[in-house]
């Protein structure tokens, strides 16, 4: 279901009175007057939160990697320059 704009329900009620004044009144009366645009635009940031949390966790996930592959290559080096030391020895 759309939700309908300020604008749209201001045009709907037919009222005689500025948009403004009429926001006003509407809003003394305690009724809830939609900002589709500031919600649009909430669930748009809400949605980037989202695939920022991912990012990152892509980010950990290949630094991780990258660290294992460093610490692995320098056990692989060291443990060849010792079997090489043992063969010459």
């Amino acid at each position: 279901m759309t939700q309908k704009s300020a604008n749209q329900l201001y045009k709907e009620s037919g009222t005689n009175l500025s948009f403004k004044e009429w926001i006003e009144r509407e809003k003394n009366k305690g009724v809830n007057i939609p900002n589709v645009e500031a919600n649009a635009e909430m669930m748009n940031m809400l949605g980037s939160e989202e695939n920022t949390d991912s990012s990152k966790d892509k980010q950990k996930i290949l630094i991780r990697n990258v660290v294992f592959v460093a610490v692995l290559g320098t056990l692989a080096f060291f443990a060849y320059k010792a079997i090489i030391k043992n063969k010459n020895g």
